[in-house]
């Protein structure tokens, strides 16, 4: 009966030993959570700097859209002739928009014009909207 019980405690204490983690298994479990988390952390990192860039990319063309709703609106109001190069200068932070840069481009042909509107900004690329005016 001693010798059954002897091997009960000692079945029970090789039970015990093993039910832990052991230093390298821990190492393992921090090793991979630790990519797993990288990897999380940079796709929330790109997902807000495309967000930004979105903004932005919009805000650019709506600066192009409403420089070239003003220069259709001076050719109605001010005439054809009003439209050429020298009217429409560079902008630096045109609307208070700061970082942007709207440029004017004006090409007259025979008997109309091409407008070009270009807006910059050193995060998107150029954003750029061409109309053609007709001399009638």
């Amino acid at each position: 009966m001693n010798d059954v019980k002897m091997k009960k405690a000692a079945l029970k204490k090789l039970q015990k030993d093993e039910t832990g983690l052991t230093l390298i298994e821990l190492v393992i479990v921090t090793l991979f959570t630790s990519i797993a988390l990288a990897a999380l952390l940079n796709s929330f990192t790109v997902s807000i700097t495309s967000s930004t860039d979105s903004e932005t990319l919009t805000i650019a063309g709506e600066l192009a859209n409403v420089k070239l709703e003003q220069i259709r609106s001076d050719k109605d109001g001010r005439g054809y002739p009003f439209i050429i190069q020298s009217n429409y200068p560079q902008e630096i932070n045109p609307e208070g928009y700061t970082n942007f840069t709207r440029a004017v481009s004006i090409t007259a042909h025979t008997n109309y014009k091409t407008v070009q509107v270009t807006v910059s900004n050193p995060q998107i690329p150029d954003v750029t909207l061409t109309t053609i005016l007709a001399n009638y």
